[in-house]
């Protein structure tokens, strides 16, 4: 009995012997090995190929011989090698627009690393980074239209690549008569991969802050009734209402204009509103012309 017992042991200590030497890896390092692999891929779809590479680097050490996992590893070793520099430069933009900083967000824009993040989305198309791999929960794209030079940022919630959740919609640029740096940011909430819901929409240029308000949106055009406070060019605070209808103003009438002695203009026409002063007596009427009478977030009006 002792003696088949001790051949036993020596069995198995031959076949240990034999797998460390041979660099055969056991049943829970093969099972590991799979997992840090799983892993590194879920972190490539979301363009995190730092955070890949050392998943990657995880399972090897497992499974040092398995033929498969070295062409896996060698593979995304040739692709992060890249694909790090967009890596850095999304990284970057994170900061930028947690920061509000539209200066350093230009920058990134102009820069060498910039131009080739553009060059390869192309004239329509984006590129998403997720710091958590996959292509759900916090994230940042950049997107591209066609025939337009404005580039522009979210960064916020996704679901399986699309805006789902709290988000900033992010443009800036600073192509402008003055040099000055324009923006526009879009910060509230998305659904369908568009903005609806609730958000506040800021544009501005230089120090001149043009609009800094709360809305009410729908599929990325603004809805609702707003007030307005204003003062005319003789310092007359004023205040009034205009209302939206999926980002069109609501038609005032020429009849409604000429009873308030108001011109009828000869191009076509809708007003924004009536502007009223303390006393509830209308100083001023502001019309909006047929090519722009939409209102919404940046480029989903």
């Amino acid at each position: 009995m002792k003696i088949r017992s001790k051949l036993i042991i020596t069995a198995a200590v031959a076949i240990l012997t034999a797998m460390t030497l041979t660099g055969c890896a056991t049943k829970e390092e093969k099972e590991k090995a799979a997992k840090f692999q799983s892993e590194a891929e879920n972190y490539m779809a979301g363009n995190n190929y730092e955070a890949a590479t050392a998943s990657m680097k995880k399972a090897l050490e497992q499974n040092p011989k398995d033929k498969d996992l070295q062409a896996a590893a060698e593979k995304l070793k040739k692709k992060a090698e890249k694909m790090s520099g967009y890596t850095k430069t999304m990284q970057a933009a994170i900061s930028a627009i947690e920061a509000d900083d539209a200066q350093t967000l230009n920058n990134l824009q102009i820069s060498k690393e910039g131009k080739e993040l553009m060059e390869l989305i192309g004239n329509e198309g984006s590129y998403l980074y997720f710091p958590n791999g996959g292509n759900s929960g916090k994230g940042i794209g950049f997107y591209s239209f066609p025939n337009c030079t404005c580039d522009q940022w979210y960064y916020g919630d996704y679901t399986e690549g699309s805006r789902e959740g709290n988000g900033i919609w992010y443009f800036v640029n600073n192509n402008t008569d003055d040099g000055s740096l324009y923006k526009e940011v879009y910060t509230g909430q998305w659904s369908g991969d568009k903005p609806n819901g609730t958000g506040h929409q800021l544009i501005a240029s230089g120090e001149n802050i043009y609009t800094n308000q709360d809305y009410q949106v729908i599929d990325g055009l603004f809805d609702g009734n707003y007030p307005i406070n204003d003062t005319l060019a003789d310092g007359t605070a004023v205040t009034g209402n205009y209302t939206l209808t999926k980002g069109k103003y609501v038609v005032i009438t020429d009849e409604e204009l000429t009873a308030n002695s108001f011109a009828i203009p000869e191009q076509p026409h809708l007003a924004i509103s009536f502007l009223y002063d303390v006393t509830g007596a209308i100083r001023s009427c502001t019309m909006v012309y047929a090519e722009n009478v939409t209102e919404g977030v940046s480029h989903f009006r």
